[in-house]
């Protein structure tokens, strides 16, 4: 059972309000559950019958602990709450902050209508102008952030891993089971004993990427029949799947079959029937990806480089598909009217690069200027 969890608000209590800028600038953008654990965070807050912990909201919420977790962790990364962990990583205290602050921290409201804990409000401005207060890798902020609570524009960021100690990771397996389950799995399909290094990748899949356990085995699963047992070749697939938006196993079988059948194209061209590797993989994502190169003017890269070289090679078909793209070339007749352009250009400039010394006059023979050549030869001397 967890401990109960603090929880101090910087606003009155004598009714649940919810701010118009938290429906205005927050809302819209967040997940139904998240929306749900705030909302009933306000709650929590005027109603101090009301059980604050992990599992109470989950039950009352009718979602999943992980659920709650991340929707504080959600709210927490938007700086509307501040989120206080004891160092094995357990919840001891939420902060709501007051959105009715304008940017310089002052109340937007007048002063003689605030029926609030004036000491609170005070701690809460201190709070947005001060430095972080320290906590766990998960609930983390970015000290450039500002106290303004309008969102910036949505910027898309790569997750980075957070080092998770022992004491999180323990605390990881005694509150969820199927995570505790998923790590016995992955030791049976790399056959080895996780070190805390290898338990940093599951750990940050799970909680940081979010993933289900189910779709963690899928995931292990894959990679391993493929060869690949490294957790930087994991961490690598699940950060595409996590992008390309894979929630359960269903989506991940869905993206592996559309990677899978995008690349089929040079495998038969290059006659390859084993998995592609990562250099490859590189290769391929700059071709489809970057340059955004037709599938026909890969495939045609691809069988010049067989009759060329007669082996495959990622390197000489890369050097072709780069000139095209130089080019501009989407079609494989713009590359046939080019070549045939340069071969036309080429003859002509042939023909005219001839020494004059060599262009000899031409002149033109009657029948009678053969005919006297053949008395010549024949010794006959023309009367005269």
């Amino acid at each position: 059972m967890d401990s109960s969890i603090t929880l101090s608000y910087g606003c009155r209590t004598t009714d649940t309000r919810i701010s118009n800028k938290f429906i205005d600038n927050y809302m819209a953008e967040a997940r139904g559950s998240d929306v749900k654990v705030y909302i009933y965070l306000l709650r929590c807050f005027q109603d101090p019958t009301l059980s604050v912990n992990i599992s109470a909201m989950a039950e009352a919420l009718d979602e999943t602990e992980k659920d709650i977790r991340t929707a504080l962790k959600y709210w927490d990364s938007k700086q509307i709450i501040s989120v206080t962990c004891a160092r094995n990583g357990r919840i001891t205290n939420i902060l709501i902050r007051d959105l009715d602050l304008d940017e310089n921290g002052e109340d937007i409201e007048d002063e003689e209508d605030i029926s609030v804990d004036t000491a609170v409000i005070s701690v809460e401005k201190k709070a947005s102008k001060t430095s972080q207060k320290e906590a766990p890798a998960e609930y983390a902020k970015d000290s450039t952030k500002t106290s303004s609570p309008k969102p910036a524009a949505a910027e898309k960021k790569e997750i980075e891993r957070p080092n998770y100690s022992s004491e999180m990771i323990s605390g990881f397996r005694n509150e969820y089971p199927d995570f505790d389950n998923l790590l016995d799995y992955i030791e049976t399909a790399l056959e080895k004993t996780l070190t805390h290094r290898d338990l940093q990748t599951p750990s940050f899949i799970f909680e940081s990427l979010d993933f289900p356990a189910e779709l963690i085995k899928f995931l292990y699963s894959h990679c391993v029949s493929l060869g690949k047992k490294s957790n930087a070749y994991i961490e690598k697939v699940a950060r595409e799947w996590h992008n390309a938006g894979v929630r359960t196993v269903d989506d991940a079988k869905r993206q592996i079959e559309e990677f899978s059948n995008k690349y089929a194209a040079v495998k038969a061209a290059f006659g390859i029937k084993r998995s592609f590797g990562e250099a490859e993989l590189n290769f391929l994502r700059r071709w489809y990806d970057e340059l955004k190169m037709p599938e026909d003017l890969i495939r045609e890269a691809c069988s010049r480089t067989m009759l060329s070289i007669s082996k495959p090679s990622f390197e000489y078909a890369d050097s072709i598909l780069s000139k095209w793209y130089e080019a501009g070339y989407k079609t494989r007749a713009e590359i046939s009217n080019a070549a045939n352009e340069r071969k036309a250009a080429a003859a002509a400039s042939k023909k005219q690069s001839v020494s004059p010394q060599l262009q000899f006059a031409q002149r033109s023979y009657s029948q009678e200027d053969f005919d006297e050549i053949e008395r010549q030869k024949l010794g006959i001397v023309k009367k005269q």
